[in-house]
């Protein structure tokens, strides 16, 4: 008996669960036809028997996909409930022990600590770990949301299936023993990374087409990427055409549709209450690449989507961006500090160059607060590297709230400046002071608070316009009085609630106009409008603009409403 047996056979040091429920498929009455679903399972009382070719009484959805002996029984980690709740809260409802299918419901086996090849005892049958399962676009349609296939995939928290070594039937309540692990490198969780995340490893590729535990399926799908040099795609497995009509129930579209999937590389603590996110390719493919101002859209899986400055110039080997914890925020940053995992994956847009450097100005100086450094960081490398003059204001309430203070206190005395206000009024920062002494061809740019941005835009007042340059982070107030807005081309009148933006409202009725930050600063949701008055809120639109135009993502309209030109 060589060492790797011997280890296999130490039973007492392996994790073992007890079976909570045995599920079958049930019938549903779909006109006058009875037909048994294969993902909506019942609970089965008293012993179930089991024989190689599955569960007694269970059905499988489609033989030739989902069937056969390598496939005869499936189990889910009944521990992944909680946080796909949390991550999906919309569909909670859904997201209990059976709803992805699963015949055995326990609770102590997942992912990481099961291997394939696994000889597990339960009752009077015998099973083994035959190969993860890779999920499809039908737990879109169980869960209502249109990325739950995908996000289970990135996650590896798909299940896995059993093949039937000996016959008999099971209980719940009976113990499932692992017995036999001749393979414990080999967890499901590290199939999968090689499976979906580092497909151009050749030597664990080689290795996992020769594994004999593994379904000769999966170790199939592995000798063909040795020989062919490419990696099968699963666009169609993980969605459908039918996946469109649940997308409003997972996130609003962007408005180009593009979305790209990255994984989590690195994430550092940068301040008391921001963090910051490297991102990488899932892929072999790089990212576009990026220029210094730039902005991406992140989709997040609780049905959010955000946008984040890029705190790097990216050459598309990665991204980096930088996320303030807002307690009273209504969830995204929350859900990026408290249930992100290094790892995780995240879909988000390609760059947009919205806060644009303009290289041809003599100086430039950046006005900051708060987490309203993160473009300023890429800018700061920018601006080092072509060997322009720039300098820096950065203003927080102490070298503790200053996200990426400790690098920036590295740039020349003449670069930076710092102004901890630690609560005080009479020590902010002097804006009449800057602008006092300003040169007549530097350009300003500002990100920060709206009472920030918004003293900068006064402090400024006799500057050319086209020197000044606002990123808002946030959106600012969204609350008001409902209001009315009729449409010019079509007369179609739509109210806008007290907690709603025109941009949402337009939206939620088949108008779809592009937009990008969503926080009034790009510019990109413009709109012109007549016969009404509005109460601007944008960082984007001159004076003399905003007498017939509107940033439809913030601003709104006095009781009476507005005529939009659209």
């Amino acid at each position: 008996m060589d060492a790797r047996t011997s280890e296999s056979k130490k039973a007492q040091a392996l994790p073992e669960c007890t079976v909570m429920e045995v599920r079958v498929g049930k019938v549903r009455r779909l006109g006058q036809t009875d037909i048994m679903t294969g993902i909506d399972k019942l609970v089965r009382a008293g012993p179930v028997r089991i024989s190689t070719l599955g569960v007694e009484g269970d059905e499988q959805g489609e033989k030739v996909i989902h069937g056969g002996p390598d496939k005869a029984v499936l189990q889910y980690a009944v521990d992944h409930y909680p946080g796909w709740r949390k991550e999906f809260p919309g569909s909670a409802h859904l997201l209990k022990a059976g709803g992805f299918g699963e015949n055995i419901v326990a609770s102590g086996f997942d992912e990481e600590n099961i291997c394939v090849g696994d000889v597990v005892e339960v009752g009077s049958v015998r099973l083994q770990v035959a190969q993860p399962r890779q999920p499809c676009f039908k737990l879109n349609h169980r869960f209502q949301q249109a990325s739950m296939s995908r996000r289970a995939q990135e996650s590896h928290r798909t299940g896995w299936y059993y093949r039937v070594l000996q016959e008999g039937t099971v209980s719940a309540g009976d113990v499932m023993r692992i017995i036999e692990r001749p393979y414990p490198q080999w967890s499901v969780s590290r199939v999968q990374h090689y499976l979906y995340d580092n497909t151009g490893d050749r030597v664990a590729t080689a290795e996992l087409a020769n594994l004999e535990v593994l379904a000769a399926a999966q170790r199939q799908l592995f000798a063909k990427r040795l020989s062919s040099q490419a990696v099968e795609r699963w666009d169609d497995r993980l969605a459908d055409a039918g996946t469109e009509a649940i997308q409003s129930l997972d996130c609003a579209p962007h408005s180009d549709g593009d979305w790209t999937a990255v994984r989590v590389k690195i994430v550092t603590l940068e301040s008391k209450r921001a963090i910051s996110l490297v991102l990488v390719p899932t892929t072999a493919s790089p990212l576009p690449p990026s220029k210094p101002g730039s902005h991406i859209r992140v989709k997040l899986p609780i049905g959010l989507e955000r946008c984040y400055s890029l705190c790097n110039v990216s050459d598309g080997s990665n991204y980096k961006i930088a996320v303030n914890l807002a307690e009273s925020g209504n969830g995204g940053s929350n859900w990026l500090h408290k249930m992100l995992r290094v790892g995780d994956t995240l879909l988000i847009s390609r760059p947009v160059d919205a806060f644009s450097v303009v290289d041809s100005a003599k100086s430039h100086i950046l006005i900051a607060g708060g987490i309203g450094i993160t473009p300023f960081v890429a800018m700061i490398d920018h601006f080092r590297r072509s060997g322009a003059r720039f300098k820096l204001y950065y203003c927080a309430r102490s070298p503790a709230d200053a996200p990426f203070h400790d690098v920036l206190k590295q740039l020349e005395a003449d670069e930076v400046s710092f102004h901890f206000s630690r609560g005080s009024v009479a020590k902010r920062l002097d804006l009449s002071q800057i602008f006092t002494q300003l040169d007549a061809s530097a350009h300003v740019y500002c990100c920060g608070p709206g009472s920030l941005m918004a003293n900068v835009r006064a402090a400024a007042k006799d500057m050319s316009e086209q020197n000044i340059h606002f990123e808002a982070f946030t959106a600012g107030d969204r609350q008001g009085e409902p209001f009315e807005i009729r449409l010019a081309s079509t007369n179609q009148v739509f109210t806008v609630g007290p907690q709603q933006t025109i941009l949402e409202v337009l939206r939620q009725n088949g108008v779809q106009v592009e937009s990008s930050c969503e926080a009034g600063s790009c510019g990109t949701c413009v709109l012109s409008y007549r016969d009404g008055e509005v109460r601007h809120a944008d960082f984007c639109l001159s004076d003399r603009e905003r007498k017939d135009r509107l940033a439809i993502c913030v601003s709104r309209a006095a009781a009476g409403g507005i005529t939009l030109e659209i």
